[in-house]
C-alpha cells in the first residue's frame, strides 16, 4: 500500500523521499556505526604511535647496554679494590694488633697507642691513632716501612722526633705520631656506585702494594 501511494506522487516528490530515506540511513549509520569505529581507530592509532616511540626509546637503550654493562664491571672492581686497602669497621681491631706487633717487629717500645674517635667522611671514615714510641731513627725508619707494606691505607702524620736524655744503644730517640687508617663505609659506598656518573672520591692515603 506505502509503496503504492509513493509511486502515485509525482517524480520529484518520490525523488526527495528516496533522498530523505538515504538521509536517514547514512546519518544512522554514521552515529551508531561509522563514528565508532573512527574513534577506535583513532584510539589504535595514539596507542601505536606511543607504542613506537617507547620501542624506539627501548632500541636505544639496547644499544647503550654494553656500555652500561662496562660501566657497571669497572664499579664493581673498583669497589672491591676499595674494600680491600679500607677495612670495614669490624676488622679495625686486627689493624690495630697489626700495627701494634709492627712496632714491636720494628723493636719500638711502645709508651703511648690511643685510638681516636672515627671521623665520618662521604664513604668512609677516619680512624686515627695516637703513637708515641721510643727506640732508634733506624728503628723507627724500619716501622715507617713496614706500615706502608701493608695492604690497608694507613696514613702517618704530625710526626715529631725528639733526643732522649739518657739514650742507650737501643733508646735514643721518642717518636711521635698520629696513624690514620681509613674505614670503609658499604652503605654510603653503595648510595655513590648507584650515582649516575658513577665516580668516587678515593681519600688521600699511601696504599702498600
Amino acid at each position: 500500500m506505502a509503496d503504492s501511494s509513493v509511486s502515485k506522487l509525482p517524480l520529484l516528490a518520490q525523488l526527495g523521499i528516496s533522498i530523505g530515506l538515504g538521509v536517514v540511513v547514512l546519518g544512522g549509520f554514521y552515529y551508531f556505526v561509522y563514528k565508532d569505529m573512527v574513534e577506535e581507530a583513532e584510539k589504535k592509532t595514539s596507542q601505536l604511535e606511543t607504542l613506537k616511540k617507547d620501542i624506539g626509546q627501548l632500541e636505544v637503550i639496547t644499544a647503550k647496554l654494553p656500555d652500561f654493562q662496562r660501566e657497571v664491571s669497572v664499579l664493581e672492581m673498583k669497589l672491591e679494590t676499595l674494600k680491600r686497602i679500607l677495612p670495614p669497621e669490624k676488622e679495625t681491631p686486627d689493624l690495630v694488633r697489626k700495627l701494634q706487633n709492627l712496632a714491636a717487629e720494628s723493636q719500638l717500645r711502645i709508651k703511648q697507642f690511643n685510638p681516636g674517635s672515627m671521623v665520618s667522611r662521604d664513604f668512609y671514615q677516619e680512624f686515627p691513632i695516637n703513637l708515641e714510641v721510643d727506640g732508634t731513627y733506624h728503628n723507627l725508619a724500619s716501622f715507617f716501612d713496614r706500615m706502608s707494606r701493608l695492604t690497608r691505607v694507613v696514613n702517618a702524620a704530625g710526626l715529631k722526633i725528639a733526643a732522649k736524655a739518657d739514650q742507650t744503644p737501643s733508646l735514643s730517640i721518642t717518636a711521635q705520631c698520629t696513624a690514620t687508617t681509613y674505614v670503609y663505609v658499604e652503605a654510603a659506598a653503595a648510595a655513590l656506585v648507584d650515582d649516575k656518573t658513577g665516580k668516587k672520591r678515593q681519600p688521600i692515603g699511601k696504599a702498600a702494594q
